[in-house]
């Protein structure tokens, strides 16, 4: 990977213009990019999206939010049916907090 696309998963606009660019994987963001009150529209967005097959599904990631909430949880259930290549754990303490999300 040489190249990392961040893109908002509550912007259907900014999801095609990623798709478009030349980067490697294109890391859509459920975290830090996307407001508290818009949380649920991009997961729902994100999942559709990823259901759509927008991009060839090695080139995707989604940056869930930190274990230590509960809506990590939900952003994990939100992708579980079209679930992309990587997930990213922002925050992530160690080794047992990537075991805790594998486990879920």
């Amino acid at each position: 990977m040489r190249s990392l696309l961040f893109v908002p998963g509550d912007s259907e606009r900014k999801l095609e213009k990623g798709v478009a660019s030349d980067a490697d994987v294109l890391i859509l963001d459920l975290e830090d990019s996307v407001a508290a009150t818009r949380k649920e529209a991009a997961r729902t967005l994100t999942s559709q999206w990823l259901a759509s097959a927008a991009a060839p599904p090695e080139r995707i990631c989604v940056r869930i939010n930190p274990i230590d909430t509960h809506a990590h949880r939900s952003d994990l259930d939100a992708i579980a049916d079209h679930p992309p290549a990587m997930i990213m754990l922002p925050k992530a303490g160690g080794g047992s907090d990537v075991a805790k999300v594998h486990h879920e």
